[in-house]
């Protein structure tokens, strides 16, 4: 299987169970509804700098790992400054789901933990990310950090799996009509001897997250797989509690803020176990492990599959 190679993937395996909501986008459906690249990526952990714009210090982090691109996860320490918005449905005529508009909290905010994806936008290092946080009055609340508000505090980390063969950029969506992360491989790269096997992705709409998340991992051949893309959206959501009762999330502009999850090899069958943070339109926060079927992808989901089994793999996955 070649490291550099990419492959759109259809989309029979992995449709929502009968009956649950999908969305009617404004734009043409494409046919295939993932673009799965395979990667090489290697972890790193690394506190931030404080007073720093968010940007200015992800950017760095690129330059000192050598890497194009970069998912993973923000966790402890102070955010500065910043901005952030809460999902809301779309204008009439216009994509299903949209933006609320900025929205403030009272600083220095207690970052608990988010998700990142990192790349580029118009040639510039940009960052799709998404935090739970507690304000300085200890509310806890939840958003899609605005970028270019950002600045740190002291202490934040970041937990990343970097690239150097998988570029990440920001492209227009004919489907959404929204400007959205898309993956790309690129020809040449000078990979790390310790990186490893690793699917980066862009799962498009109306695809049940658990479902394809399977389907990519037994279609590549291993026997398991760690979630490490935190970043997408979804058409409410259906999520089991921990007292093991079911939890319906208000869609259709539902975000999710963070994944983890386990895929492993049951009684031959590839089966994933996914914990979500969610945050609804009205700001409301839910977590639980998502049922499958139910929980189809709203806008996009920016799923990154690290492979975690040390079997031999048949080499005609989604490569």
């Amino acid at each position: 299987m070649s490291a550099l190679q990419e492959r759109a993937v259809g989309a029979t395996a992995f449709a929502p169970a009968a009956g649950v909501p999908t969305l009617r986008h404004p734009g043409p459906v494409a046919d295939e509804r993932v673009v799965a690249v395979a990667a090489r990526l290697t972890p790193h952990e690394v506190e931030l700098p404080a007073g720093v714009p968010l940007l200015d210090a992800l950017a760095g982090l690129l330059d000192s790992t050598g890497a194009r691109s970069a998912v993973g996860e923000l966790v402890g320490g102070e955010l500065a400054e910043f901005g952030y918005y809460v999902p809301d449905l779309g204008p009439e005529g216009g994509a299903v789901a949209t933006f609320s508009p900025p929205r403030t909290a009272a600083t220095p905010a207690r970052l608990v933990r988010g998700g990142l994806t990192l790349g580029h936008r118009d040639g510039a290092v940009f960052s799709h990310t998404h935090a739970l946080f507690e304000d300085a009055h200890g509310v806890r609340r939840a958003g899609h950090l605005i970028p270019d508000t950002v600045v740190l505090g002291a202490g934040v980390s970041a937990r990343v799996w970097t690239s150097t063969d998988v570029a990440i950029e920001v492209r227009p969506d004919p489907e959404t009509t929204m400007s959205l992360f898309v993956p790309r491989a690129i020809d040449g790269a000078d990979v790390a001897t310790a990186a490893v096997d690793a699917l980066v992705c862009r799962v498009r709409p109306n695809v049940d997250l658990v479902g394809v998340i399977e389907h990519l991992v037994e279609r590549a051949g291993w026997s398991g797989a760690e979630v490490r893309g935190q970043i997408g959206s979804l058409v409410g959501g259906l999520l089991r509690t921990g007292d093991g009762a079911l939890e319906e999330v208000d869609g259709p502009a539902t975000e999710v803020m963070f994944l983890d999850g386990a895929v492993r090899r049951v009684a031959g069958r590839v089966r994933a176990d996914l914990a979500a943070g969610l945050l609804d339109r009205h700001a409301a926060w839910h977590h639980g492990t998502l049922v499958p079927g139910h929980n189809p992808v709203a806008m996009t989901y920016e799923l990154v599959l690290v492979r975690a089994d040390d079997e031999p793999h048949d080499s005609q996955g989604d490569r």
